[in-house]
């Protein structure tokens, strides 16, 4: 059962690509939430705010229930200032087992220098029980160059830059402070007017080991 204030009026494909580590490690390095790159929100003169819930229950030999909610807020403030917020929350009981319980949000502020050049600051906030992680937050600053691909096009090419750093604390009681590098490369590839493929992809090296890195 879902509810919604937004119509899905076009159904949008988006195949991520995440180079190949084991399974353990790709389940638990990276659980922030991706905020949406600017040019991806729904074009609005003022404000958009989308808010989504949904909910299950089922009764047996196993009972479980579950819940879903999201909200996702962009507000214009002038052609060159813009800010935008993501949330979402998600929990799974079977029977006494949590199996899923986390929260996760992030916020974004660009500041367009050019037509194809914004400054930007970010920052997300999470914790999620199955990983032990009681909160984590990361944040970063720096350029998003982005451009059309092709003319007459909505869809655009973004890579952007900055530093990040990240601050994880843990219910075992251990705190972790890390130093890192954030870059992100969105390129789309649209197939019709109603179906678009692409590659959204995010590296986080650890500073000092680029060895140590978040897809």
């Amino acid at each position: 059962m879902i509810f919604s204030m937004r119509p899905k009026l076009l159904l949008l494909t988006t195949l991520c690509f995440i180079p190949t580590i084991p399974h353990a490690q790709q389940f638990s390095r990276y659980d922030d939430l991706r905020i949406r790159a600017p040019e991806y929100w729904r074009p609005v003169k003022v404000y958009s705010l989308d808010l989504s819930a949904g909910g299950s229950y089922m009764h047996g030999n196993v009972d479980s229930a579950g819940y879903y909610g999201r909200m996702d807020f962009s507000r214009i403030l002038n052609e060159k200032n813009t800010f935008f917020i993501q949330a979402e929350e998600n929990r799974v009981k079977f029977g006494a087992n949590v199996v899923m319980d986390k929260t996760r949000g992030a916020f974004l502020y660009t500041y367009a220098v050019s037509p194809h050049l914004n400054l930007y600051l970010s920052s997300t906030h999470g914790r999620n029980k199955f990983l032990l992680l009681k909160y984590r937050t990361a944040n970063s600053a720096g350029i998003c160059y982005h451009r059309l691909l092709q003319k007459n096009s909505a869809d655009h090419m973004i890579i952007s830059v900055g530093p990040m750093p990240e601050y994880s604390s843990y219910k075992t009681g251990t705190i972790e402070r890390r130093f890192r590098g954030a870059a992100r490369l969105i390129v789309p590839l649209r197939l019709s007017d109603y179906a678009q493929i692409g590659a959204d992809f995010m590296y986080h090296p650890l500073i000092s080991d680029f060895a140590d890195y978040r897809t």
